[in-house]
């Protein structure tokens, strides 16, 4: 594919015409023919108000209907070849940035709301879309319509293409002024995505009493910067609300001074109709001139937008720079930002290790660390977050990310969902696994769309599993039973295991342990059973949780 965010709006537009010329070339063509068919419209015209003047009783409508026709087909042509690479185009800036977000670290546009990315995802490339496809006929459209209507006018009157200048200039002062307010525009559709995003976490947060109790809250929330989005949009849009009268002003002025050069050189009255038809025909393109400056703005804003995102993600971010720098150790041992100092841990291979230590000491922060750690070495990884995102669809689906599983793998994927006692949730494997989970998993419990997270790792076939307090939801019973039975299947054996939990019954069945402290970092590693029965941290923790 090639790379169209690394170019410039310019660039991008070049290139467009480069790769889809085939397209452009009918396109003009059927543009071409359109006004060629249009510009014989207002002589017939003259000619049938002649006609009803002089008072002939037939008149042969059959012309008019075949001009229509071949309007018809060739104004829709244009429309097709022109809007088909636009769309085309759409797609590509759409999955090559998703492809450049789905590749890097989240660390790297994590300044960016789900509301944010969404508004340059979809959006502000659809304002791209508009460009290509709307904006660049409407050009086309212009210049062709002046190339083929403006000789003929001239040769039935040259006086008469003056009386066009006022229609002209009031399209184009009309151009000039909403241009000016593309800085409102951007700010609008910066606005646009901060509003999807109080929609987008207040419904994800419904899962939860705590955002109930907050609802009038997030209301004046919400009121307060949709009305800062409705604001920016009506500041860009008084431009063209005290602009727009200049439209018809001009029409008007030009009607009035072709009258009056028909009445001086005593064209007669059908001379009027033929005039009219011409004002109609120079009045389309010029119409859709006055909103290409809209959409020009709109579209510059939207491409600033998506490029800033591009530029941010460029780069590392500071967590990758340290673990890069950081990170030339031996293959067991890696090296974490912990609160801004270095911080080695030694991960055990083919085993399972658990990460403990009181709440907010840092676990899940330097668990997310080993994963990035890892993830830059090249270790084929699955990490389960903490609250795990699950997709509006099947279980199935769910589990398996896209690829579609033999028969082999949906009857594994249901043993481990047996396992991790979720086969209850229907009365058979294929009930089970076509069972929809709905969106972020709001069908299931939070316990249970954690497990099937886990399954959903297990089933990656990664070599390294990183599970960030795992069992939390569980009971003790039910957690000895998973890891005890995955421990000994072929699902996990020769894979390394990391974990982190506050809870013994996760440690007792794990082979090594990490006690962690906010301030002194790793206070204390060994195997499990050593550190259990040993005074120490590990031991005294556990203690005082027994107590």
């Amino acid at each position: 594919m090639i790379q169209r965010l690394q170019r410039s709006l310019t660039g991008l537009l070049i290139n467009q015409f480069k790769e889809f010329w085939p397209y452009y070339v009918g396109a003009l063509i059927s543009l071409w023919a359109t006004h060629e068919i249009q510009s014989y419209l207002p002589f017939k015209a003259k000619e049938l108000a002649e006609m009803v003047e002089s008072g002939a009783e037939s008149v042969n409508v059959m012309t008019f209907v075949w001009l229509a026709l071949g309007i018809i087909v060739f104004r829709t042509s244009s429309r097709l070849l022109f809007f088909y690479p636009a769309r085309v185009l759409q797609k590509y800036l759409r999955v090559e940035l998703l492809t450049r977000l789905e590749k890097i670290s989240p660390t790297r546009y994590k300044n960016y709301s789900s509301g944010q990315l969404f508004q340059v995802l979809f959006n502000d490339v659809d304002q791209l879309r508009a460009l290509v496809g709307f904006a660049l006929l409407q050009v086309g459209n212009i210049v062709i319509a002046l190339l083929v209507l403006v000789p003929k006018i001239v040769s039935f009157n040259a006086e008469l293409i003056y009386a066009l200048t006022p229609m002209l200039v009031s399209f184009i002062l009309f151009t000039v002024i909403v241009s000016r307010n593309r800085h409102l525009y951007k700010k609008n559709q910066d606005m646009q995505g901060e509003v999807q995003n109080y929609i987008m976490e207040s419904y994800t947060g419904k899962k939860t009493i705590k955002n109930y109790h907050a609802e009038d809250s997030f209301i004046e929330m919400f009121q307060k910067n949709s009305m800062r989005e409705l604001m920016y949009f009506y500041r860009a849009g008084i431009g063209v609300a005290f602009s727009m009268p200049l439209i018809p002003l001009g029409v008007g002025l030009s009607f009035l001074w072709g009258a009056w050069i028909i009445k001086a050189e005593a064209l007669g009255a059908s001379s009027l109709v033929l005039f009219s038809g011409f004002v109609f025909l120079f009045l389309e393109p010029l119409m859709f001139l006055s909103w290409i400056g809209v959409v020009f703005a709109r579209s510059y804003a939207a491409w600033t937008r998506l490029k800033a995102l591009v530029e941010e993600v460029a780069l590392p971010s500071q967590e990758e720079k340290f673990l890069k720098e950081h990170n030339e150790l031996a293959d067991k041992e890696f090296v974490v930002s912990f609160w801004g100092e270095r911080l080695e841990i030694y991960l055990r291979p083919q085993s399972w290790t658990v990460l403990v230590g009181k709440t907010g000491c840092g676990k899940t922060h330097v668990i997310h660390q080993l994963a990035e750690a890892l993830r830059i070495r090249g270790k084929d990884i699955s990490y389960v977050a903490q609250s795990p995102y699950l997709y509006n669809d099947s279980l199935k689906t769910n589990i398996f990310l896209g690829r579609t599983p033999s028969q082999e793998e949906l009857d594994e994927a249901y043993e481990l969902l047996k396992l991790f006692g979720l086969d209850y949730l229907a009365p058979s494997a294929s009930k089970l696994l076509d069972m929809e989970v709905g969106e972020n998993g709001k069908r299931l419990s939070g316990g249970q769309a954690k497990r099937l997270a886990l399954v959903r790792s297990i089933m990656s076939e990664a070599s390294v599993l990183i599970w960030d307090d795992p069992f939390s939801s569980v009971d003790v019973i039910l957690e000895k039973s998973i890891i005890h039975n995955l421990k000994k299947s072929r699902w996990c054996q020769g894979k390394t295991v990391l974990l982190s939990s506050h809870r013994l019954s996760t440690v007792v069945q794990s082979d090594s342990v990490v006690y962690l402290d906010k301030y002194e970092g790793v206070v204390e590693k060994g195997d499990v059973q050593e550190l259990l029965n040993a005074k120490g941290k590990v031991y005294d923790y556990f203690e005082g949780q027994v107590v």
